[in-house]
């Protein structure tokens, strides 16, 4: 490949990368108008869970695939399903339409953003020269990141939310053709068919059914414990049959390394406050202080800027200090960050929102990267891809779970209120007063009573965020660092 060439697939493999990172926040700054349009707090956490489970369930897939079709083959069909779903996205009329449509782009997300890793290993087979390349990735989806809130809030202020979908078909279109013409890979592969595509099957449908049982927290307790013990009736006959298996999707030997595993959980839990921080601040700034979307969207912006700097700080700490110790200050950055959320009242100024973003951000910075590293230093050679995949799962989970819990949480607690109005306020007033524009609209009077309303779910989720940091810190407290395997 000429050097123009790698240049112009690197740019490809950039901007999709671009649009995946892109998609979290410019939907999130979106989220308000969206509820407000199509009478949706009931479903809001769906809006990310779906996205986020079909991620999720696919991304420890489509490496499989790639290897069978061929990666850029396979990687432009999950760039175009995205597009595709995303402008379905755009045409939902209600929120079951726009649900079915996330969780396609989710697919389609888990392949976009896992296959260029594979992609970057054939064409710079130079480990320096694909350590640079990824320094790009980590740029550009911060770039996206911060990026996202900006447009997301100018799209919906000058335009409608409709367009933070329509936004990714020319991105998409563009990525796909670059690489169409710059990258050509080698076709004459032989590949062994030993996917588990039971285990494959199996751990899909537990997924999923746990994910139903947690968002019927907001319907009904019977249903919830019902769905949870099929799924752990299904998650227990996977474990059975990889057990068995002599291609597991998921080596046991992986599950039972503690130390390793530990990491995996902090991480479950540190990315459920995360998504609830990153969903529901934007709300809090328009259904409570009256702010733009645009204003809503710039309460991601310190977190995302400080994830950056995070993760620039950590690069050299890793060389002098232990990894547990690095992982601490993290933590207790982001144990900040929820408590100052928790204490925040109605009436708490915006900049209180941005300060606790901001440690929201560095925290996570300062945390990944030497989890993420130990997860591959801390088991032998055949197993790292496994285990760098199956932490992306468990960060992806937490997100997602989370996000079903959260949505339930602020139905329950709106209804629950509701309720106790005597009528005067409905859920459709709640949907309301989540966009500055239609909150305009609402009784001025009644506004102070359905801003309580408001502030007191999303006071609920903050509290549930603070506990999980909380057990997160203990956890890094109490444990040991993996040790560290000879390659």
């Amino acid at each position: 490949m000429s050097k123009r060439n790698l240049v112009i697939a690197t740019v490809a493999l950039l901007i999709a990368n671009f649009m995946g990172g892109l998609d979290s926040t410019i939907v999130n700054t979106a989220l308000p108008a969206i509820i407000s349009d199509l009478n949706g707090i009931r479903l809001v956490g769906w809006i990310s869970s779906a996205f986020l489970l079909g991620t999720a369930v696919t991304t420890v897939l489509w490496g499989r695939v790639g290897e069978i079709f061929g990666n850029k083959r396979v990687f432009q069909f999950s760039v175009a399903l995205f597009i595709l779903s995303s402008m379905l996205g755009g045409l939902s009329t209600n929120m079951v339409i726009l649900i079915i449509a996330r969780a396609l782009m989710g697919i389609g997300a888990g392949g976009m953003v896992s296959i260029p890793f594979i992609i970057y290993a054939d064409i710079y087979p130079n480990p320096a020269q694909r350590a640079r390349a990824l320094g790009w990735v980590t740029a550009f989806y911060t770039l996206s990141t911060v990026a996202g809130p900006l447009i997301g809030g100018w799209l919906v202020d000058a335009l409608s939310w409709h367009w933070v979908f329509f936004i990714n078909l020319p991105i998409g279109i563009i990525s796909m053709l670059l690489l169409q013409f710059t990258y050509k890979e080698d076709k004459d592969k032989s590949v062994e068919n030993s996917f588990d595509y039971l285990g494959a099957g199996l751990l899909s449908a537990a997924l999923i059914v746990l994910l139903f049982a947690s968002d019927a927290l907001a319907i009904s307790m019977v249903r919830s414990l019902s769905l949870l013990i099929i799924g752990m009736v299904i998650l227990g006959f996977f474990l059975f049959i990889e057990k068995r298996s002599n291609h597991a999707l998921i080596p046991l030997e992986l599950l039972k390394n503690p130390r390793v595993q530990v990491q995996n959980v902090m991480m479950f839990l540190i990315n459920g406050f995360m998504i609830g921080y990153s969903v529901y601040a934007p709300m809090w700034a328009q259904g409570l202080l009256g702010k733009s979307a645009t204003m809503g969207g710039l309460t991601q912006i310190a977190s995302s800027i400080l994830l950056l700097v995070g993760t620039r700080l950590t690069a050299k700490l890793m060389i002098k200090i232990p990894y547990k110790r690095i992982v601490l200050m993290g933590t207790i950055s982001i144990v900040i960050s929820a408590l100052s959320m928790t204490l925040a009242t109605k009436a708490a100024p915006y900049w209180w929102l941005i300060v606790s973003g901001a440690f929201e951000g560095f925290g996570m910075g300062l945390s990944f990267t030497p989890m993420q590293v130990s997860l591959q230093d801390g088991v032998r050679k055949e197993l790292v891809s496994v285990s760098t995949t199956f932490g992306l799962l468990f960060r992806t989970l937490g997100q997602t779970f989370m996000a079903s819990v959260f949505g339930a949480v602020l139905s329950l607690n709106t209804a629950s209120h509701v309720a106790r109005s005597d009528g005067k306020i409905t859920t459709d007033m709640i949907n309301k007063l989540s966009d500055a524009n239609t909150a305009e609209q609402l009784p001025q009077n009644l506004i102070p009573d359905m801003r309580t309303i408001l502030f007191n779910g999303l006071h609920t989720i903050m509290l549930i965020g603070l506990a999980l940091v909380i057990v997160s810190f203990i956890f890094n407290l109490v444990r040991k660092e993996p040790v560290k395997q000879p390659r």
